[in-house]
């Protein structure tokens, strides 16, 4: 079966599977749909001004973006004019919430959503506008969908669906006599095991010449390092009995000691998680550790499609040939999954128009205008996935199989994903703790100062007495 015809069959097995149950990954909440809150029959009519304020630096690319989503809505509901704010700091978004002057909606991340939702009750729900828009969450992929769900109720519609995947050099792997890693995916032969194996092949001496390593991450990123605590069977926190478990709970450690033990080995690089290369308790925090294209070689690294053109492009400078693969398949497949999204402000003076503008991001004619040029991203509706407008810069493989890329590695296995963030299942305070000592964890392990087992029986136990200190029933 070829990786097109296998993907095709993988995406309307999930959808099947959707429509049945709209589920969410292993997370703290599923969407429940809730009925009452608008008169029976109720058919909105969206018109009048609203505000969308951007948070962030936006690029000019990411304006385009809002611009066409937009105009494309306009087409549908030309009563409807919309400001846009762009570059807000969170600050001063803050302020602005607290004093009931924000914009009609306002844009977050995922780890923000249960703060503004729950705790400051800032946010509208959306999801009894979900029939009165006639959106069909079942063709939304579901882990994209929950992590804007909090307490059963839909708060952010996310603009885009992003899960961790690998890129890699193709010269090295076949210089090395290696079988294309895309081959074996299609098998279903991309395994964890398969993985480390070529990470040893490729791995040269250390005294050689041209020194080369299998891989090299972040691994004190959450969205990778999920991964490892999912992807050997273990739960790691429970959220209704408070409590997380990383030393108790076997398989958890077991993930842990598996993302150790490709660091101890030589045949992986540990890359500092804060972008200045300072925080990594001084194990392989320099230049030589993380992806280069010159001197010091890794095969395997960890990327996003936003970082996807940046890092394609820094390949083909150099001359190298080079593609994209998923992230290899754990015993128990976890994918750390993440996005970016928007939200409605409870506040707002014209609640139809804008959950009108925020839900149509849920649609295909939504995400075509919002993803459909470079800046934009992967869409989160099934129905677009095997697409092409979405498929940029680079040549499809399925057009060109020589030199095309593997875009299917985006949307691949979306029944693999989980939180990738800790604080989508967490509570702030002991997320904190959790990330915090994940961030540190490898090198503390590999440099010698606290074994595994001490440094997770520590966590464990800080983050349990935190948590039982704060959420007292």
């Amino acid at each position: 079966m070829t990786l097109q015809k296998r993907n095709i069959f993988k995406i309307i097995a999930v959808a099947i599977a959707s429509v049945l149950l709209i589920a969410g990954i292993s997370g703290c909440t599923t969407y429940a749909p809730q009925n009452g809150e608008l008169p029976d029959g109720y058919i909105p009519e969206p018109s009048g001004k609203i505000k969308l304020q951007y948070t962030f630096t936006t690029t000019e690319q990411q304006k385009r973006s809002i611009n066409d989503w937009i105009s494309t809505f306009n087409k549908k509901y030309p009563d409807v004019h919309v400001t846009v704010e762009f570059n807000v700091s969170t600050t001063a978004l803050q302020a602005q919430i607290s004093a009931k002057t924000c914009g009609d909606i306002f844009f977050l991340d995922e780890t923000q959503v249960y703060n503004y939702a729950v705790v400051q009750k800032a946010l509208m729900p959306l999801d009894y506008y979900v029939e009165a828009y006639n959106i069909d969450l079942s063709n939304v992929f579901s882990a994209i969908m929950n992590m804007g769900v909090c307490e059963g109720r839909l708060y952010m519609v996310l603009r885009d669906y992003n899960h961790m995947l690998l890129h890699y050099n193709r010269d090295l792997v076949r210089g090395a006599n290696l079988v294309d890693p895309i081959e074996l995916e299609a098998k279903d032969e991309w395994t964890w095991d398969t993985f480390k194996q070529y990470c040893r092949v490729l791995t040269t001496d250390e005294d050689s010449e041209d020194k080369i390593v299998g891989g090299s991450m972040p691994l004190g990123y959450t969205p990778i390092s999920v991964m490892f605590l999912e992807g050997w069977g273990g739960k790691y926190y429970d959220t209704a009995d408070k409590k997380v478990f990383f030393k108790s709970d076997e398989k958890v450690l077991e993930g842990v000691l598996e993302m150790v033990g490709i660091v101890e080995e030589n045949i992986f690089r540990y890359e500092p998680v804060d972008q200045n290369g300072t925080g990594a308790q001084g194990i392989n925090t320099s230049a030589a550790s993380r992806r280069d294209f010159s001197s010091y070689r890794t095969v395997f690294g960890s990327l996003v499609f936003p970082s996807f053109a940046t890092i394609g492009r820094e390949y083909e400078t150099k001359g190298m040939d080079w593609d994209i693969v998923s992230m290899p398949a754990t015993p128990v497949h976890k994918v750390g999954t993440g996005a970016t999204g928007f939200v409605v402000f409870n506040g707002t003076k014209n609640k139809d128009a804008a959950a009108a503008l925020t839900l149509s991001l849920y649609t295909p004619d939504g995400q075509r205008a919002y993803n459909g040029q470079e800046g934009g991203s992967v869409p989160n509706v099934r129905t677009l996935a095997e697409e092409s407008f979405w498929r940029v810069p680079f040549e499809d493989r399925r057009d060109d199989p020589e030199t095309g890329k593997n875009y299917y590695a985006f949307i691949s296995y979306p029944e693999a994903d989980t939180f990738g963030r800790i604080e989508c299942v967490l509570p702030p305070e002991i997320a904190k703790i959790v990330t915090t000592a994940l961030q540190n964890l490898v090198p503390n392990v590999v440099n010698g100062k606290m074994s595994a087992d001490t440094l997770l029986d520590k966590l464990e136990t800080e983050a349990n007495d935190k948590w039982a200190s704060i959420y007292t029933d």
